[in-house]
């Protein structure tokens, strides 16, 4: 069984087990139900007052079958209970599995293709895996209870169903590997079309005002019937092995017909079995057929559980916990596949230093800062932290003492206190000395309710230069002990600018590596070094 899906069932085993209960008493009533049936027949048959037995024959079923819907709103109500508990247990699943790529594995997918992780993919995970667990057991149970029914009237029909049975449970596995990569197909193309719906809305802005709103609609259009063509395979594949069942599953009803219109002509099942065989078959193969298919459909999702996997790395890299004094880069070299960025360069940055690293777009200087912060492992050369070679560092505790301020500024559809403090508890007093630190007064007494207003989708109701000026307060709570700046004022004015770098500057316990295309005259005197790429 897939490691995933075991830690959920697992960890739920209490409420999985009460809700297999209930399908369980479920299955009972219904096979019940069914042969109820069979007592009306036999009213006809009996001695005394036959009326009055065919009365309490059928108030009995009546009685049965209301049981039967009772014990099966139950049983529906319960998997509604479930889906959230469990679906939750999914979403958290996959955002460890995020939460654990490394920068350049994250960066490999669009960010549309996370967003189909958290949405299409739980939602096939839980009704492929946990819907059709219990959807199973409902039928498995009430195929076996019929089979023991059936049985009890006549042993040729137990016989013949146990015969019927082994040729409905051997088809269907056949199709386990279509199934597996069916649904691997179907995901993927949810993937893919997420991706494009993104990508077509983020920039419907471009078609705006280029005039060209069609072009959104073609677009959508062009990406849906893509990811349709796929999904229609997957169900393609999906419908035969149903339809495959169902073909099994009618002609084996047909044969136990006849085999219980046999026993009972020759006396060895009473006639009321006619009556009731067609709901007890029906109850017996439509349960096998339903047990085999959450068989099939929880294999299918075989490929979802493993993307989900996390990767057991061991992490043997020494831990930087104490204020690192300097950062050198030796002989550094890199490259984008074949395209060389650095060739053997050297930098150096010491605590309390300040510095620029300078040049032209696409010169390196982003790739620079990049590989200081360990998101570029392939590099040539050293990369060390008071003599620690990063390759032989615990990465992520670097970020314990570095912060950076990317130029393409992100904010969460949060509260701005949020949005400065990542969720982390900090004091009044420490949050305002950054939003002063940053110049944010005025925006956050211009909200309607300051640091807990909620910022928009990635701040869209907010000025190119206020989104910066929030990423540099982000930055700056952290009290970290090197702060990089990748082109951090280029959205602010000449004023705030100047005003937010001469914050920094005179930060002495503060390590500032500005990143920048246009390095100020002002700021450029009070530099450690500048380093031209």
């Amino acid at each position: 069984m897939m490691k995933g899906y075991r830690d959920i069932l697992r960890k739920n085993r209490n409420m999985l087990t009460g809700i297999g209960f209930v399908m369980v008493i479920s299955a009972i009533f219904a096979v019940a139900a069914g042969y109820s049936l069979s007592w009306i027949l036999n009213a006809y048959e009996a001695q005394g007052d036959r009326v009055r037995q065919l009365i309490l024959a059928s108030l009995g079923s009546v009685g049965m079958f209301g049981l039967c819907i009772l014990t099966e709103y139950l049983g529906d109500l319960s998997l509604a209970w479930m889906q959230r508990r469990i679906k939750n247990d999914l979403r958290k699943m996959a955002s460890q599995k995020l939460a654990s790529l490394s920068y350049e594995e994250f960066y490999q997918k669009d960010s549309g293709a996370y967003v189909s992780w958290l949405g299409n993919d739980v939602d096939q995970l839980y009704t492929n895996a946990f819907e059709q667990l219990f959807q199973g057991i409902r039928r498995g149970f009430s195929a076996l209870f019929a089979f023991v029914v059936m049985s009890m009237s006549s042993w040729y029909l137990g016989v013949a169903a146990l015969i019927l049975f082994v040729i409905q449970f051997t088809v269907p596995q056949l199709m386990n590997k279509a199934m597996e990569r069916a649904t691997q197909r179907r995901s993927q193309a949810m993937e893919q079309s997420v991706e494009a719906y993104k990508d077509t809305i983020m920039g419907t802005g471009i078609f705006y005002l280029s005039n060209l709103r069609q072009k959104v609609v073609e677009r959508i259009a062009v990406s849906s019937d893509k990811a349709e063509q796929q999904i229609f395979l997957s169900n393609r594949t999906v419908c035969t092995v149903q339809n495959l069942l169902s073909l099994v599953s009618c002609n084996n009803q047909i044969v136990l017909t006849l085999v219980a219109t046999f026993a009972a002509i020759t006396g060895a099942a009473p006639i009321g079995i006619i009556f009731a065989v067609g709901n007890l078959c029906g109850q017996f193969f439509n349960g096998i057929g339903d047990a085999v298919k959450a068989v099939v459909s929880i294999r299918s999702t075989k490929p979802l559980w493993e993307k989900f996997e996390l990767s057991v790395v061991k992490n043997e890299g020494a831990e930087i916990n104490k204020p690192i004094d300097e950062i050198t880069m030796q002989n550094l070299s890199f490259a984008y596949g074949e395209k060389q960025i650095l060739t053997e360069r050297d930098f150096s940055f010491v605590s309390g230093g300040k510095y620029a690293v300078c040049g032209e777009s696409g010169s390196g200087k982003t790739t620079v800062m990049k590989l200081l912060l360990g998101l570029l492992p392939r590099y040539e050369g050293r990369i060390c932290y008071d003599g620690i070679e990063q390759r032989q560092a615990d990465v992520s505790s670097l970020y314990e003492q570095i912060g950076y301020v990317d130029q393409q500024v992100y904010l969460f559809q949060d509260s701005l206190r949020f949005n400065i403090t990542l969720g982390q508890h900090y004091s009044e007093q420490e949050i305002w000395s950054v939003i002063k630190a940053c110049r944010l007064q005025e925006l956050v007494n211009s909200l309607p309710n300051g640091l807990d207003s909620i910022i928009l989708e990635n701040g869209k109701n907010l000025s190119g230069g206020q989104r910066q000026r929030i990423a540099l307060a982000r930055g700056l709570i952290r009290k970290v002990c090197y702060m990089v700046l990748d082109e951090g004022t280029s959205a602010l004015d000449e004023e705030n600018a100047l005003d937010i770098e001469q914050n920094l500057m005179n930060r002495k316990e503060l390590c500032v590596i500005v990143i920048t295309h246009n390095l100020r005259d002002s700021i450029r005197k009070q530099l450690t070094r500048v380093y031209e790429i």
